[in-house]
């Protein structure tokens, strides 16, 4: 995941500067802010995790409780992915709209 974490760091990076007209200081502050949330939100779902984990009994119960928590995190982390670029897009056209 920390991979991933980086990957949206550093491509992200392009959309951000294309919505706020080459603004490189505002750009790296956001960036770096959505990284550091990325980071905590992983973070505080693995804790989490470990804390309530079930006892296993069979590698099929593991891989089946593996999945289940991966998916969940997965679906939470895009969920929040699109939300953040809907509304950067919101508040850039709302700020575009009335200069």
């Amino acid at each position: 995941m920390v991979k991933v974490g980086w990957m949206f760091y550093k491509h992200g990076e392009v959309f951000l500067l294309n919505l706020f007209q080459q603004n490189t200081s505002l750009v790296k502050s956001i960036n770096n802010l959505l990284l550091a949330g990325y980071y905590l939100i992983n973070l505080g779902y693995a804790i989490i995790t470990l804390a309530y984990w079930e006892t296993i009994q069979s590698v099929l119960q593991m891989l089946n409780t593996l999945s289940e928590h991966l998916g969940i995190i997965i679906i939470g982390l895009s969920l929040l992915h699109y939300n953040n670029v809907l509304l950067l897009n919101y508040l850039v056209k709302s700020k575009t709209i009335k200069q």
